[in-house]
């Protein structure tokens, strides 16, 4: 019968849609910015991560710029050029994902700076002096520069490296898609995201995590050190070598993403370090650990 009427309905010129609440929200949120010329339907797939940020930041304006948009919010611009690159605003921003509270001071280590939405984030923490942020693919680390010369006024805390860290030195051969640029790593297909057929191989630069980061710390003689690692799959090796050079002694705090091989390898070792972790799945495939060194 709802067929017959549909039917008569479209006959008699009327138009039928079947939209669901939710989806009028998402469409009204859309248009709500003015974005005549949505590159790569750029807005439309990123319309629910929108809906999320605008609801936290009412303040949000996006504009067309360059291959995306520009978004300011909260005294910030963002050059945004993917929906990923919109996710990773929302779960470090919105959910908040390396929110790290204390009256001590801290210098971070952003290992997998992606285009540097979490350096920006600790950057508009006061007790956080100083950030080095490592990210081996240039188009990516471009792009995190690009945003870094939008808040000169966070960025100056920030200080970049155009390679990756891991267990050795090397030249890694990877999968790079412009669209999930946080999907680029020594996972290849691992990934869910990125597969040969939408991807193109890069070479990037990895360096021994142990022979870099030992300098750096020796500046910081009296500050608390936090490693935030989102470094798809090279974690696994991070770790191991930190373990097998003793540098576990110099670090306070471990934020990690880890993929693919579960928690429990990671775990082990921090255990073994005399940290206390919180360690949460988010997929099966991939989780973060929250490791803090006991006094």
């Amino acid at each position: 019968m709802k067929k017959q009427i549909h039917i008569l309905l479209k006959k008699w010129g009327y138009k039928i849609t079947n939209i669901s609440k939710r989806e009028k929200e998402l469409q009204d949120l859309v248009q709500s910015f003015e974005i005549s010329n949505d590159q790569n339907n750029l807005m439309i797939n990123s319309a629910s991560y929108l809906f999320e940020i605008k609801k936290h930041f009412p303040e949000l304006v996006l504009e067309i710029h360059k291959e995306g948009v520009l978004a300011s919010f909260k005294d910030l611009k963002l050059y945004v050029e993917s929906p990923e690159e919109f996710f990773i605003f929302k779960e470090v921003f919105i959910e908040k994902d390396y929110n790290l509270l204390s009256n001590e001071n801290f210098v971070v280590f952003d290992i997998g700076m992606n285009i540097g939405i979490s350096s920006l984030f600790f950057s508009l923490k006061k007790n956080v002096t100083k950030i080095y942020s490592f990210e081996p693919v240039l188009t990516t680390y471009n792009q995190a520069l690009y945003n870094f010369e939008l808040n000169k006024t966070n960025s100056c805390k920030i200080e970049t490296f155009n390679y990756g860290l891991g267990g050795s030195t090397r030249i890694e051969k990877v999968l790079y898609n412009s669209q999930a640029k946080g999907n680029c790593g020594i996972r290849l297909e691992q990934s869910l995201v990125i597969e040969r057929s939408n991807a193109k191989e890069i070479e990037i630069e990895i360096k021994r995590i142990s022979e870099i980061i030992p300098k750096l710390l020796a500046k910081h003689p009296e500050q608390k050190i936090v490693l935030k690692i989102d470094c798809e799959g090279a974690e696994y090796e991070l770790l191991k070598n930190l373990n097998d050079m003793n540098l576990f002694v110099d670090i306070d705090i471990m934020l990690i993403e880890w993929h693919d091989k579960g928690a429990k390898i990671l775990e082990d070792i921090l255990a073994g370090n005399n940290f206390s972790i919180i360690s949460k799945f988010l997929t099966p495939i991939t989780g973060m650990i929250y490791a803090f060194k006991n006094n």
